[in-house]
Order: structure tokens, then C-alpha cells, then sequence
């Protein structure tokens, strides 16, 4: 279930906000295609990737290209999933054949799309602690107290702690004599797609992809902090906005990999 947040977008001036309803603006086919949205996923891709032969990367740098990928992978499923069949009645549906066009018919799309689900997920379950006694304050009691109840109920479900093994042990991670150096290196990264993300001509666009990079950013922020849960509230801190994000991606991740599982045959 997606969490009834609002998502604050603040530019460099602290009184320019611009408070948005992600219920009343859905992840969805745009029309933002062709040469504009290649352009953007060729410098995403182009300027925060590693440019030699996989084989010589390091995990995490892989990693990375994972993560992007996946992201990727999910924003084209919810394109196909939500797409505007005929534009004279106003009929909306699934694009099957753009789901396999996009993503089914690559197999590493497909996975990539799982792991970056499965990481996002990690880094969830590993802040469970703090998530719980993160404020949620929208100004209604009610609202607020529902959410609290919704983040608990997802937060310790056995079931999802069970579904969630290590996609990789981050606690290796970043532990090598590069590590120090590669964590920098892949939040300058982060930051530099954020920053890409600008440059979407489509506004909704834009706001659903640099909600979805400010989530996996704070994910991997959650998984660089600590390699032990009980110090994760002294340790790590998050905005607002960093928790908003966190979550909407989990969901937007868990819906792509929903609809894949459910429509993958039937798009092949």
C-alpha cells in the first residue's frame, strides 16, 4: 500500500517549495519519449557508469550499474503498466508489448530489476528500528496515526524479513583499501544523477525520477552508515524527505516486480 506522504521539493531558496500529492500524480505513461528521454538515460548512464569491460569492475561498482538498471527496468514496467492505449477516448491499460520491448526481452533488465528491489528492501529492514520512531507529522492525527500503524505492520512482517535475503554482504563492502574512496565516488555519483534529472523536460516525470534516485541514494546511505543494526539510531540520520522517498520506492519497486510476475507470460 502506498503511504498517503506528501513530498516536499525544495530547490536552493529555503521559502521555494512546492508541496506535491503522489496519489493524484501517478507514475505513468507521459508521452515523454523519443530522442529527449534517450538523451537523459544515455547521460545517466554514460556519465555515472564505468566506461571499461564489466569483467574489470569491482562489486561495487557493479553494484551501481545494477541499481541504475534496475531503476530503469521499473520506470519503463510502470510505463507499460499504466499507458494511454487511445488518446481520443481517453482509454487507459497495459502495454505488454512495450514491457517486452523495454525490459523482458533483456534478461539482466529483468534481474537487475529484482536486485535493486531486493537492495532497497535490505536497506528497509535494516532501519527498521529507526523508520518506526521516524515522525510522520502531516498535520492530521488520524492520518498520521494510520501511517505509523502501516510503517510497523510493513516493518516486522515476517513474511517480507523472510523474502528479503542478503542480495550481496554489504558488510564486505567498502571495507578494502578503495573503500573509503569508492563510497565518495558513488555519492558524487548519486548526486550527479539527481542532477541530470533536471534536465526532464516532462515535470512528472522529473519529479517521479529524482524521488526515486533521492530513494536509492538514501539506501545506500542506510547500508554505508553501519554494519550493525544497534547503532544504526545513534548513527544514521535521515530527512523527511529521504524517508518519503526510501518508501515510495520500495513500493514503486515491489509494483514493478508485482506486474512482471503477473503479466511477464502473457507479454512474451
Amino acid at each position: 500500500m502506498m503511504m498517503r506522504l506528501i513530498i516536499v521539493s525544495q530547490n536552493f531558496l529555503l521559502t521555494e517549495m512546492t508541496y506535491v500529492n503522489l496519489q493524484l500524480n501517478p507514475e505513468r505513461y507521459t508521452g515523454y519519449n523519443g530522442t529527449s528521454a534517450r538523451r537523459i538515460w544515455d547521460a545517466v548512464y554514460s556519465e555515472n557508469c564505468p566506461k571499461y569491460p564489466a569483467e574489470e569492475l569491482c562489486q561495487e561498482e557493479k553494484i551501481l550499474y545494477k541499481l541504475i538498471s534496475g531503476l530503469h527496468s521499473s520506470i519503463s514496467v510502470h510505463i507499460a503498466s499504466d499507458y494511454l492505449i487511445d488518446e481520443a477516448t481517453n482509454l487507459w491499460g497495459h502495454n505488454l508489448e512495450i514491457m517486452y520491448y523495454r525490459v523482458l526481452q533483456y534478461p539482466n533488465r529483468v534481474e537487475n530489476l529484482y536486485f535493486t528491489f531486493l537492495f532497497v528492501l535490505r536497506a528497509v529492514t535494516k532501519a527498521a528500528e529507526y523508520l518506526e520512531q521516524a515522525e510522520y507529522d502531516t498535520g492530521n492525527p488520524t492520518e498520521d496515526l494510520k501511517t505509523q500503524s502501516l510503517m510497523k505492520q510493513l516493518l516486522y512482517d515476517p513474511k517480507l524479513q523472510a523474502a528479503c535475503p542478503l542480495p550481496f554482504d554489504e558488510a564486505k563492502l567498502w571495507k578494502g583499501r578503495r573503500g573509503p574512496e569508492l563510497k565518495q565516488k558513488i555519492q558524487a555519483q548519486f548526486k550527479n544523477i539527481s542532477a541530470v534529472m533536471d534536465c526532464v523536460g516532462c515535470e512528472k516525470c522529473r519529479l517521479w525520477g529524482k524521488l526515486q534516485v533521492s530513494g536509492l541514494g538514501t539506501a545506500l546511505k542506510i547500508l554505508f552508515s553501519v554494519n550493525d543494526e544497534e547503532n544504526l539510531i545513534q548513527i544514521l540520520q535521515l530527512q523527511r524527505n529521504e524517508v518519503i522517498a526510501l518508501m515510495n520506492l520500495l513500493n514503486r519497486l515491489s509494483e514493478s516486480v508485482k506486474f512482471v510476475h503477473e503479466m511477464g507470460a502473457a507479454a512474451e
